[in-house]
């Protein structure tokens, strides 16, 4: 029952996970299972596979395998492995309907995980532990600077441009635009190459062979005059665009973000992961890297399926994946001594960063032009009526996760 339970609680992270502005650290801190990651990632080592070649190379002992049964129990691979099960699962599963419902339905959606965020406050300001008058005033300034700080960072305007380089593609044969870009990789989206002043090349071959689709897109610029910067209007401007037939021999220029802050954007990224509030892919959109993190991964992929491999595309992913792996493990030990030594001080900042990342999740929004930003609605309607009871389900969704994490934490108690 306990391993079903971390299963949910993991599909509830990893839903969080794949949703813009939502950070599945908020759902462990609801759950009441913060603490015991944050202490589990900080525990990850290599070590059980040293024991096991030892094991192995040793003839099997009984004492080597000991060695292994106690690392394995340190590890607390009982609770990693249900728990990322479940996360991998609704990540996969969330991938598929989350983005669709927040096209649908935007506001109420930004709504429903306002108010789940909003009232997942509570949780880590009840865990804060304060005596004195200086004690209080400390943490009220912490989470004054933590507030601050979410405040800034979720600001849905944010863009960062990244240190680029750029690369020329010249595909061997007709493709669609999609899979010269995974090529390349590019860190810009499919409408942005297009329209880039160094691919007048690009635009003049498709002309010339498909009149019918450039006008259309020609219109479609006509209608996008002004730029896009968040991951939904990126996205639903550049599938159009994604289709276009690039000719044979035709030069596509494309940006590349340098191999260090591909490292440096995946190792601020992956805190998001065990940072209540703060969304890792929102992080990724804000310096620059999300699509080109993406067509790296899929280029990869897809040139593998075909027999093909790209060293500028490995190196991509592996520098993205050093800087996430280096990120979580050294966050989560830091993280992990602050909570054990500075507790008040240090739930006082993440109290503060909850309040102040709610800017990010805003339900009503302008995006006319191009730069979102956070607005009050104009008449008391139907949407603000549906955004006010997606709230409150919100709030009620925090209400039942917490008492769940009670409920887990009771157990324990009596069967300790």
């Amino acid at each position: 029952m306990k391993r079903i339970t971390l299963i949910l609680k993991g599909m509830a992270m990893g839903t969080a996970d794949v949703i813009p502005g939502v950070s599945g650290g908020t759902l462990a801190l609801i759950l009441g299972i913060y603490k015991e990651l944050v202490d589990t990632i900080k525990g990850l080592s290599p070590t059980i596979l040293f024991l096991c070649l030892t094991w192995l190379k040793n003839g099997r002992t009984s004492e080597d395998f000991e060695k292994i049964r106690e690392e394995f129990d340190r590890l607390n691979i009982m609770f990693l492995v249900p728990l990322g099960t479940g996360i991998v699962s609704a990540i996969v599963v969330g991938s598929v309907i989350i983005p669709s419902l927040m096209e649908s339905y935007p506001v109420a959606m930004r709504a429903l995980f306002f108010g789940l965020i909003a009232a997942s406050v509570f949780v880590p300001f009840r865990m804060i532990k304060i005596g004195s008058a200086p004690q209080v005033a400390t943490v009220a300034l912490m989470a004054a600077l933590g507030g601050a700080a979410g405040f800034v960072i979720s600001n849905p305007a944010n863009s960062f441009s990244s240190s680029r380089t750029w690369t020329t593609v010249t595909p061997a044969e007709s493709m669609p635009l999609k899979d010269v870009l995974r090529r390349g990789p590019s860190s810009l989206s499919a409408e942005q190459v297009f329209w880039d002043e160094k691919n007048t090349a690009l635009r003049d071959a498709v002309e010339t062979n498909d009149a019918e689709t450039f006008a259309k897109l020609a219109v479609l610029k006509e209608q996008h005059k002004e730029p896009a910067f968040d991951k939904k209007t990126l996205k639903a401007r550049s599938e159009p665009y994604q289709t276009v037939s690039v000719p044979k021999g035709t030069p596509v220029d494309m940006p590349q973000p340098t191999l260090w802050f591909v490292f440096l954007a995946g190792l601020i990224a992956i805190c998001a992961m065990i940072l209540p509030g703060i969304s890792g892919s929102y992080i990724l959109l804000i310096f620059g890297v999300y699509f080109f993190v993406l067509n790296s991964l899929k280029g990869f992929l897809s040139l593998a399926a075909s027999g093909e491999f790209s060293t500028v595309h490995l190196a991509y992913v592996s520098v993205f994946c050093a800087g996430c792996l280096i990120g979580i493990l050294s966050f989560a030990r830091l993280l992990s001594y602050l909570l054990d030594k500075h507790a008040p001080l240090t739930l006082g900042v993440l109290v503060g960063l909850m309040v102040g990342c709610l800017r990010g999740i805003w339900p009503f929004r302008d995006e006319t032009s191009g730069v979102a930003k956070n607005i009050m609605p104009a008449q008391f309607d139907e949407t603000v009526i549906s955004a006010i009871v997606a709230c409150l389900l919100g709030a009620a969704v925090v209400a039942g996760f917490t008492w769940l994490g009670r409920s887990r934490s009771e157990g324990e108690a009596v069967n300790a």
